[in-house]
């Protein structure tokens, strides 16, 4: 498996790996939120492959106060979920957000489907919000400080 920044070409294979995880860990109104996103975000935003194939992805962005970092759209092929895919996204984008000296906070916005997976890197959660996303998916906003 190979980690690389993310190309526009990626956009059909990760919007089907997306969609596989309608309704269990997205709504179906976040697919269109999910293709404009990767069309139109211009920060760090890395894919896994794994013999040429894109099996899946996640990215960030250094929030305006250079202190905090937010991770953003994490996900994987719903067929290699527990294979290490998730955490080596993980893993390489924590490496990367390390390389800004200014930033002392990680924060992600996840759901009760995958806040145990960020439990793992050491997020903590700060609160929850009842059917944020849809309407059984709910907010559980997650930290992490390094200094």
């Amino acid at each position: 498996m190979s980690i690389r920044p993310y190309q526009p070409t990626d956009a059909d294979t990760l919007l089907s790996i997306f969609r596989r995880h309608v309704p269990n860990a997205f709504g179906e109104e976040e697919v269109a939120e999910y293709a404009d996103f990767l069309n139109t975000f211009t920060d760090p935003y890395f894919v896994a492959e794994h013999s040429g194939q894109v099996i899946g992805a996640c990215g960030y962005y250094v929030v305006a106060d250079g202190q905090t970092a937010r991770i953003v759209w994490i996900l994987t092929d719903p067929d290699r979920i527990g294979s290490g895919v998730g955490s080596a996204l993980m893993q390489h984008t924590l490496n990367e957000i390390s390389q800004h000296p200014g930033v002392r906070h990680i924060e992600c916005r996840t759901s009760q489907v995958a806040y145990h997976f960020f439990e793992r890197f050491g997020f903590r959660l700060q609160y929850t919000e009842s059917n944020f996303w849809v309407p059984g998916l709910d907010l559980y906003f997650m930290t992490l400080s390094h200094d």
